[in-house]
């Protein structure tokens, strides 16, 4: 048998008893150069140590610290209640203001599940509470919260750039408007299920009551901007911005709020760590995988077979975001993102694709794979909080995902959603 016999039929075989993906991968891979090579055993360890030296990755256990401290600091309730100030007008405003409160938490966390889990813990039951129904509201949580990998800062963005050596900074400018874009779709369809359903609005505050909330959610608010301008502006790099937002964060939640003590710091970091150790071992255990693939050079087979069949780019990204779509039922983003991107790259730059559009288009896919069964973190985090069975929640997260589809093939086709940003302050 060879080599990609051996790696496909083990890998599906430990998928089928239910192994965990990365253990999955990198028993797949070593069983492969076992029995269909003749290489030394010590490449497994080189090869899956050799994509963690990478200056890029040190940025992923820092943007994680800040969705830590972002969770436990008490900003989440601020950001809800600055939401309000602005949407919770509109029919159906508590679920404006979830959908608000994720646009603004993005850019503080850089993780849909961390998003997911904050703005659930306090908005489902909320919801709840108002009249909606608890389907309702765990859908939209789970979907509000894709929002979370695509506006900047971005962990998805982070692990893409690290493997492509493409610009983690263009690709944190080229999420805005496509993460702006999703959730302006998110409302519009929250508002015609609340239109319909008779879902009420919020009470409008006094202007002393806005103020107070303005004041008080300011230092959150900083966070994102101080971020995004600090890259722009050439402060300091991706991989420095996650420091900053981690220390930001600490300092907030510790100092400003309050709601933060230092005798939870050491749970906190170990949380950070064992969340980053995670990834990491999904990243090492792709890499080796994507290392046979490519010394059995079916990325060049691959070129040569698309090639062939179509030259058109615009067939290309289709066939490939509905093969995405389709392995999102079966695989966790982070796993699919690192595993698929080293085959598909090749392709990518042959039909002249942009790689920053290529890879907010993608990450922006693999998203969607967060909300649907049977495997969607964000559902399952959602269902759990909003006590709700995966049946009911599957009905009332329909629209949702039709929305963002239709997003994603807005940032499909129309190149210069992703890519209008990165040239005007990018160069």
């Amino acid at each position: 048998m060879s080599v990609l016999g051996y790696l496909v039929i083990i890998f599906l075989l430990l998928l089928a008893v239910g192994v965990p993906v990365a253990v999955s991968m990198a028993i797949a891979s070593i069983a492969a150069i076992a029995f269909g090579t003749d290489l030394p055993m010590v490449v497994v360890g080189q090869r899956m140590l050799a994509i963690l030296d990478s200056f890029p990755f040190l940025a992923l256990p820092f943007f994680v610290a800040a969705g830590v401290f972002m969770d436990r600091g008490g900003i989440t309730q601020r950001l809800v209640d600055f939401s309000a100030i602005f949407v919770g007008r509109i029919t159906g405003g508590l679920a404006q203001v979830l959908i608000g409160t994720n646009l603004v938490m993005s850019g503080i966390s850089g993780a849909a599940t961390a998003d997911c889990a904050a703005t659930g813990s306090v908005l489902i039951p909320a919801l709840k509470r108002a009249g909606y129904s608890a389907a309702f509201a765990s859908a939209l949580t789970a979907a509000a919260a894709t929002v979370g990998p695509i506006i900047p800062p971005s962990i998805m963005f982070v692990i893409y750039g690290a493997i492509t050596n493409v610009s983690i900074g263009a690709l944190f400018l080229g999420g805005v408007i496509p993460g702006l874009l999703m959730g302006l779709y998110l409302m519009i369809a929250a508002y015609v299920i609340s239109k319909r359903r008779g879902y009420p609005k919020m009470v409008t505050p006094s202007w002393r009551e806005v103020i107070r909330i303005t004041i008080d959610a300011l230092p959150a608010l900083v966070m994102p901007v101080l971020v995004l301008g600090g890259i722009v502006g050439g402060v300091f790099t991706p991989t420095e911005a996650g420091a900053v937002a981690a220390v930001f964060c600490f300092l907030i939640s510790t100092c400003v709020y309050r709601s933060l003590k230092l005798s939870e710091v050491p749970e906190l970091l170990l949380q950070t760590g064992i969340l980053t150790a995670a990834i990491m071992l999904i990243v090492s255990a792709a890499s080796l995988i994507g290392w046979i693939l490519a010394r059995e050079r079916v990325p060049d087979l691959l070129v040569v077979s698309f090639m062939n069949w179509t030259s058109s780019p615009i067939v290309f990204l289709a066939c490939i975001n509905i093969f995405l779509l389709l392995l999102g039922f079966f695989f966790e983003a982070v796993s699919l993102l690192i595993l698929v991107t080293p085959v598909i790259m090749p392709l990518v730059y042959n039909y002249g694709i942009d790689p920053v559009h290529f890879g907010v288009m993608m990450c922006l896919n693999l998203t969607i794979a967060l909300i649907h069964p049977p495997i969607g973190m964000n559902m399952f985090i959602v269902c759990a909080i909003g006590k709700v069975s995966v049946r009911d929640y599957t009905r009332e997260v329909i629209p949702f995902l039709l929305v963002l589809i239709l997003s994603l093939i807005c940032v499909t086709y129309i190149p210069d959603l992703v890519l209008y940003l990165p040239r005007l302050l990018g160069g």
